[in-house]
Formats: C-alpha cells, structure tokens, sequence
C-alpha cells in the first residue's frame, strides 16, 4: 500500500508493506508505515522495492558464505588440524569478509 494522507494510515498499518510518501504527508501515515519515502514520486517505489531486493539477496549471501566458511573451518578444527588461535583468528577473518560484503548494500 503506498498513501500519503491521514486516511491512508490504517491501511498502511494492515497492509504487508506500506509506504508513505513523507514530504508533503501527514505525520500520521508517516508513523503507520513500513517505509518513508522523503519525495511525492510515486515512481521512486519500483527504486525502493529494488534497493530492498538487493539487500535482503546480499544479506542471505553473507549469512550463508559466513556460516558455511565457519561450518568447515569447525570440521577440520575437530580433527585437530586448526590450532585454536588461528580458529579464532579465522573467524575475524571470516566476519570482517561478511561486514565488508555487506557494504555494497550502500
């Protein structure tokens, strides 16, 4: 649902996504919302849906490269052949890899 007015505020609040448009809006819808778009276009909603696509595709890409990195590096540690510092180490490693991944969400 994507309003801007103080009627639209219940659907914005029963809808599965709802989407204001902030800049002349009211306050009330703006609060209802999921999501606030600071400009009156309506075509700048296909750019949000875009950006939050992407985002979510990069954070399901970091979730499964960093536990599935751990998941081995845990494996081989179990039979010993990973000391414990350069366990730890690679894990930073690991997370810092995820942190960077997920700055191309910018």
């Amino acid at each position: 649902m994507v309003g801007d007015d103080i009627n639209d505020a219940p659907a914005l609040a029963s809808a599965n996504v709802g989407i204001a448009m902030g800049a002349q809006g009211s306050a009330i819808s703006a609060e209802a919302a999921d999501m606030v778009l600071l400009v009156d276009d309506v075509t700048r909603v296909r750019y949000a849906i875009e950006i939050g696509r992407k985002t979510v595709q990069i954070a399901k890409q970091s979730i499964f490269v960093g536990l599935g990195a751990s998941f081995i590096c845990m494996v081989i540690a179990s039979f010993g052949l990973i000391p414990p510092t350069l366990g730890a180490l690679l894990q930073e490693v690991f997370d810092v890899c995820v942190i960077l991944n997920s700055l191309r969400a910018r």
